[in-house]
Protein backbone atom coordinates (compact mmCIF):
# COMPACT_ATOMS: atom_id res chain seq x y z
CA UNK A 1 0.00 0.00 0.00
CA UNK A 2 2.97 2.37 0.95
CA UNK A 3 4.32 1.39 -2.57
CA UNK A 4 1.00 2.45 -4.51
CA UNK A 5 0.57 6.24 -2.64
CA UNK A 6 4.68 6.98 -3.07
CA UNK A 7 4.17 5.67 -7.17
CA UNK A 8 0.83 7.59 -7.39
CA UNK A 9 2.33 10.70 -5.38
CA UNK A 10 5.08 10.30 -7.89
CA UNK A 11 3.42 10.29 -10.63
CA UNK A 12 0.50 13.57 -9.76
CA UNK A 13 3.27 15.52 -9.31
CA UNK A 14 5.59 15.39 -12.20
CA UNK A 15 8.62 12.90 -10.83
CA UNK A 16 10.47 12.41 -7.84
CA UNK A 17 11.36 16.22 -6.68
CA UNK A 18 7.83 17.60 -6.78
CA UNK A 19 7.00 14.44 -4.86
CA UNK A 20 9.34 15.58 -1.88
CA UNK A 21 7.33 17.55 0.32
CA UNK A 22 3.86 15.77 -0.69
CA UNK A 23 5.09 12.47 0.94
CA UNK A 24 7.64 14.42 3.39
CA UNK A 25 10.55 11.74 2.14
CA UNK A 26 13.82 12.42 0.66
CA UNK A 27 14.49 11.66 -2.84
CA UNK A 28 16.73 8.64 -2.17
CA UNK A 29 14.03 7.15 0.07
CA UNK A 30 11.10 7.55 -2.86
CA UNK A 31 13.52 5.92 -5.59
CA UNK A 32 13.91 3.01 -3.19
CA UNK A 33 10.38 2.77 -2.45
CA UNK A 34 9.46 2.89 -6.37
CA UNK A 35 12.63 0.37 -7.39
CA UNK A 36 11.14 -2.18 -4.39
CA UNK A 37 7.55 -1.98 -6.10
CA UNK A 38 8.89 -2.17 -9.57
CA UNK A 39 11.18 -5.57 -8.45
CA UNK A 40 7.46 -6.54 -6.70
CA UNK A 41 5.62 -5.94 -9.96
CA UNK A 42 8.28 -7.42 -12.09
CA UNK A 43 8.30 -4.48 -14.73
CA UNK A 44 9.57 -1.14 -15.01
CA UNK A 45 7.11 1.85 -14.14
CA UNK A 46 9.15 4.61 -15.20
CA UNK A 47 11.93 6.34 -16.54
CA UNK A 48 14.07 8.70 -14.92
CA UNK A 49 17.10 10.41 -15.48
CA UNK A 50 18.78 13.46 -16.92
CA UNK A 51 15.77 12.85 -19.88
CA UNK A 52 13.35 13.53 -17.15
CA UNK A 53 10.92 11.33 -15.35
CA UNK A 54 8.10 9.63 -17.58
CA UNK A 55 5.51 6.59 -17.42
CA UNK A 56 6.44 3.34 -19.36
CA UNK A 57 3.37 1.89 -20.89
CA UNK A 58 2.73 -0.61 -18.27
CA UNK A 59 4.09 2.06 -15.94
CA UNK A 60 0.27 4.27 -17.14
CA UNK A 61 -1.40 0.89 -16.46
CA UNK A 62 -0.40 0.43 -13.85
CA UNK A 63 -0.98 4.05 -11.99
CA UNK A 64 -4.71 3.51 -13.21
CA UNK A 65 -5.32 0.16 -11.68
CA UNK A 66 -3.25 2.31 -8.46
CA UNK A 67 -5.34 5.14 -8.53
CA UNK A 68 -8.64 3.07 -8.71
CA UNK A 69 -7.54 1.16 -5.72
CA UNK A 70 -6.81 4.27 -3.24
CA UNK A 71 -9.84 5.83 -4.01
CA UNK A 72 -11.53 2.83 -3.42
CA UNK A 73 -10.01 2.14 -0.21
CA UNK A 74 -11.12 5.78 0.49
CA UNK A 75 -14.66 5.55 -0.53
CA UNK A 76 -14.75 2.59 1.69
CA UNK A 77 -13.42 4.33 4.85
CA UNK A 78 -15.74 6.85 4.21
CA UNK A 79 -18.69 4.21 4.04
CA UNK A 80 -17.51 2.65 7.67
CA UNK A 81 -17.91 6.52 8.78
CA UNK A 82 -21.10 6.79 7.82
CA UNK A 83 -22.28 3.52 10.08
CA UNK A 84 -20.12 5.55 12.64
CA UNK A 85 -22.17 8.50 12.27
CA UNK A 86 -18.66 10.47 11.41
CA UNK A 87 -17.88 12.23 8.36
CA UNK A 88 -14.44 10.62 7.34
CA UNK A 89 -12.54 10.08 4.23
CA UNK A 90 -11.28 11.83 1.28
CA UNK A 91 -13.39 14.49 -0.57
CA UNK A 92 -12.34 14.38 -3.92
CA UNK A 93 -13.49 18.16 -5.58
CA UNK A 94 -12.33 19.62 -9.39
CA UNK A 95 -12.88 23.00 -10.16
CA UNK A 96 -12.03 24.62 -13.55
CA UNK A 97 -9.44 27.59 -13.41
CA UNK A 98 -9.37 31.07 -11.73
CA UNK A 99 -12.82 31.23 -10.01
CA UNK A 100 -11.29 32.32 -6.98
CA UNK A 101 -12.42 36.37 -7.80
CA UNK A 102 -15.95 35.60 -9.00
CA UNK A 103 -17.87 37.17 -5.89
CA UNK A 104 -20.80 34.31 -6.90
CA UNK A 105 -18.06 31.76 -6.52
CA UNK A 106 -19.36 29.22 -3.34
CA UNK A 107 -16.44 26.94 -2.94
CA UNK A 108 -14.26 29.17 -0.21
CA UNK A 109 -17.44 29.27 2.16
CA UNK A 110 -18.74 25.82 1.06
CA UNK A 111 -15.57 24.44 2.56
CA UNK A 112 -15.44 26.83 6.01
CA UNK A 113 -19.28 25.51 6.27
CA UNK A 114 -17.82 22.10 5.73
CA UNK A 115 -15.05 22.01 7.94
CA UNK A 116 -16.94 24.28 10.63
CA UNK A 117 -18.22 20.92 11.59
CA UNK A 118 -16.49 18.35 13.88
CA UNK A 119 -15.70 15.50 10.84
CA UNK A 120 -12.45 13.61 10.21
CA UNK A 121 -12.53 13.99 6.54
CA UNK A 122 -9.51 15.33 3.94
CA UNK A 123 -9.90 17.34 1.02
CA UNK A 124 -8.43 16.76 -2.58
CA UNK A 125 -8.73 19.81 -4.81
CA UNK A 126 -7.72 20.31 -8.41
CA UNK A 127 -8.03 22.70 -11.07
CA UNK A 128 -8.71 21.28 -14.68
CA UNK A 129 -10.18 22.10 -18.19
CA UNK A 130 -13.49 20.65 -17.67
CA UNK A 131 -13.29 17.78 -20.64
CA UNK A 132 -10.64 16.68 -17.68
CA UNK A 133 -12.98 16.98 -14.79
CA UNK A 134 -16.06 15.30 -16.66
CA UNK A 135 -13.02 12.38 -17.41
CA UNK A 136 -11.89 12.55 -13.89
CA UNK A 137 -15.52 11.83 -12.54
CA UNK A 138 -16.02 9.04 -14.65
CA UNK A 139 -13.27 6.92 -13.50
CA UNK A 140 -14.02 8.13 -9.44
CA UNK A 141 -10.94 10.19 -9.34
CA UNK A 142 -13.51 13.31 -8.53
CA UNK A 143 -16.76 12.62 -6.33
CA UNK A 144 -17.66 16.23 -7.79
CA UNK A 145 -16.77 19.27 -9.89
CA UNK A 146 -18.07 22.83 -10.65
CA UNK A 147 -17.41 24.25 -14.12
CA UNK A 148 -18.98 25.09 -17.21
CA UNK A 149 -19.61 22.10 -19.41
CA UNK A 150 -20.28 22.20 -22.75
CA UNK A 151 -21.30 18.50 -23.85
CA UNK A 152 -22.97 16.81 -21.19
CA UNK A 153 -22.02 13.20 -20.72
CA UNK A 154 -25.05 10.71 -20.57
CA UNK A 155 -23.33 9.18 -17.12
CA UNK A 156 -23.23 12.23 -15.42
CA UNK A 157 -25.50 14.33 -13.42
CA UNK A 158 -25.53 18.03 -13.87
CA UNK A 159 -26.92 21.00 -11.51
CA UNK A 160 -27.15 24.86 -12.54
CA UNK A 161 -25.53 26.56 -9.60
CA UNK A 162 -24.99 29.72 -10.68
CA UNK A 163 -24.07 32.56 -14.24
CA UNK A 164 -20.85 33.91 -15.24
CA UNK A 165 -20.48 36.73 -17.61
CA UNK A 166 -17.82 37.22 -20.59
CA UNK A 167 -16.91 40.71 -22.25
CA UNK A 168 -14.51 41.02 -24.87
CA UNK A 169 -11.62 42.83 -23.93
CA UNK A 170 -8.69 43.82 -25.58
CA UNK A 171 -4.81 44.81 -24.12
CA UNK A 172 -3.59 48.63 -23.98
CA UNK A 173 -0.79 47.73 -26.21
CA UNK A 174 -3.56 47.00 -28.80
CA UNK A 175 -4.14 48.96 -32.00
CA UNK A 176 -7.78 49.00 -31.10
CA UNK A 177 -7.50 50.38 -27.02
CA UNK A 178 -7.48 54.27 -27.88
CA UNK A 179 -10.18 54.66 -30.54
CA UNK A 180 -13.28 56.59 -29.41
CA UNK A 181 -16.13 53.56 -29.48
CA UNK A 182 -18.04 54.85 -32.64
CA UNK A 183 -15.00 53.04 -35.18
CA UNK A 184 -14.72 50.28 -33.05
CA UNK A 185 -17.43 48.23 -35.09
CA UNK A 186 -17.95 44.50 -35.40
CA UNK A 187 -16.42 44.47 -39.37
CA UNK A 188 -13.01 46.63 -37.49
CA UNK A 189 -13.28 43.83 -34.41
CA UNK A 190 -13.09 41.21 -37.44
CA UNK A 191 -9.73 42.86 -38.82
CA UNK A 192 -8.10 41.65 -35.60
CA UNK A 193 -6.62 38.24 -34.02
CA UNK A 194 -8.97 36.74 -31.61
CA UNK A 195 -7.75 34.67 -28.68
CA UNK A 196 -10.31 31.93 -27.21
CA UNK A 197 -10.52 29.20 -25.03
CA UNK A 198 -10.46 25.79 -26.62
CA UNK A 199 -13.34 24.47 -24.18
CA UNK A 200 -15.54 27.64 -25.16
CA UNK A 201 -14.44 28.18 -28.68
CA UNK A 202 -17.85 28.09 -29.94
CA UNK A 203 -19.53 30.08 -27.76
CA UNK A 204 -16.35 32.42 -27.76
CA UNK A 205 -16.31 32.68 -31.50
CA UNK A 206 -20.22 32.75 -32.17
CA UNK A 207 -20.97 35.50 -34.60
CA UNK A 208 -17.58 35.99 -35.98
CA UNK A 209 -16.68 35.31 -39.69
CA UNK A 210 -12.60 35.84 -38.94
CA UNK A 211 -9.86 37.39 -41.57
CA UNK A 212 -7.65 36.73 -39.32
CA UNK A 213 -6.21 33.68 -37.10
CA UNK A 214 -6.91 32.24 -33.91
CA UNK A 215 -5.13 31.78 -30.79
CA UNK A 216 -5.95 28.65 -28.76
CA UNK A 217 -5.36 28.35 -24.95
CA UNK A 218 -6.04 26.20 -22.71
CA UNK A 219 -7.05 28.08 -19.37
CA UNK A 220 -8.11 31.78 -18.75
CA UNK A 221 -4.40 32.93 -17.54
CA UNK A 222 -3.40 32.28 -21.25
CA UNK A 223 -6.15 34.21 -22.36
CA UNK A 224 -5.20 36.92 -20.34
CA UNK A 225 -1.66 36.97 -21.27
CA UNK A 226 -2.20 36.90 -24.91
CA UNK A 227 -4.86 39.86 -24.51
CA UNK A 228 -2.38 41.83 -22.21
CA UNK A 229 0.21 41.52 -24.75
CA UNK A 230 -1.52 43.37 -27.49
CA UNK A 231 -1.63 41.09 -30.17
CA UNK A 232 -4.59 39.43 -29.35
CA UNK A 233 -8.28 40.12 -28.35
CA UNK A 234 -10.88 37.64 -26.93
CA UNK A 235 -13.24 36.65 -23.93
CA UNK A 236 -12.53 36.52 -20.54
CA UNK A 237 -15.24 36.02 -18.04
CA UNK A 238 -15.89 39.93 -16.37
CA UNK A 239 -14.53 39.36 -12.77
CA UNK A 240 -11.48 38.34 -13.73
CA UNK A 241 -10.92 40.56 -15.92
CA UNK A 242 -11.34 43.55 -13.61
CA UNK A 243 -8.28 43.92 -12.22
CA UNK A 244 -6.23 44.82 -15.29
CA UNK A 245 -9.70 47.13 -16.51
CA UNK A 246 -8.95 49.01 -13.19
CA UNK A 247 -5.10 49.54 -14.02
CA UNK A 248 -6.38 50.71 -17.11
CA UNK A 249 -4.14 47.48 -18.93
CA UNK A 250 -7.57 46.03 -20.54
CA UNK A 251 -10.65 48.01 -22.07
CA UNK A 252 -13.69 45.92 -22.23
CA UNK A 253 -15.92 46.71 -25.44
CA UNK A 254 -19.74 46.88 -23.86
CA UNK A 255 -20.87 48.82 -26.74
CA UNK A 256 -20.64 45.82 -29.04
CA UNK A 257 -23.22 43.64 -27.23
CA UNK A 258 -20.84 40.44 -27.54
CA UNK A 259 -21.34 39.58 -23.95
CA UNK A 260 -22.54 36.27 -22.98
CA UNK A 261 -23.31 33.85 -19.98
CA UNK A 262 -22.21 31.01 -19.18
CA UNK A 263 -23.76 28.38 -16.90
CA UNK A 264 -22.05 27.23 -13.86
CA UNK A 265 -22.95 23.62 -12.98
CA UNK A 266 -21.52 21.12 -10.67
CA UNK A 267 -21.52 17.65 -11.81
CA UNK A 268 -21.36 14.05 -10.32
CA UNK A 269 -21.86 10.51 -11.14
CA UNK A 270 -25.03 9.35 -12.19
CA UNK A 271 -24.39 6.37 -10.00
CA UNK A 272 -24.00 5.23 -7.96
CA UNK A 273 -25.67 7.21 -5.50
CA UNK A 274 -23.19 9.88 -3.65
CA UNK A 275 -21.83 9.50 -0.37
CA UNK A 276 -22.71 10.76 2.72
CA UNK A 277 -19.51 13.21 2.54
CA UNK A 278 -20.16 14.41 -1.28
CA UNK A 279 -24.27 14.67 0.37
CA UNK A 280 -23.39 17.38 3.19
CA UNK A 281 -20.57 19.39 0.79
CA UNK A 282 -23.28 19.41 -1.95
CA UNK A 283 -25.67 21.23 0.68
CA UNK A 284 -22.82 23.30 1.88
CA UNK A 285 -23.16 24.63 -1.82
CA UNK A 286 -26.55 25.33 -2.21
CA UNK A 287 -26.21 27.09 1.37
CA UNK A 288 -23.44 28.94 0.17
CA UNK A 289 -25.03 30.07 -2.59
CA UNK A 290 -28.25 31.27 -1.16
CA UNK A 291 -26.10 33.30 1.61
CA UNK A 292 -24.34 34.82 -1.52
CA UNK A 293 -27.43 35.72 -3.32
CA UNK A 294 -29.02 36.83 -0.30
Amino acid sequence: MKHMVTFCTVVENGGFVGAQSALGMSQPAISTHIKDFEIRLGFQLCHRGRSGFRLTEKGRHTYQKCREMLNAISDFEADLGELRNTLTGTLRVGLIDNTVTNREFPIPEAINRFYSRTNEVSIKLTVQSPEELERDLLNGNLHLAIGIFQNRHSNLSYRHLYTEQHGFYCGHRHPLFDLPAAEITPDRIREHAISTRAYLQHADLKGFRLSQGVASVSNMEAQAILITSGSFIGFLPEHYAEQWVQRGEMRAFDHLGLSWKSDFCLATRASPAPQNIVKVFTQDIEDAIAELAG
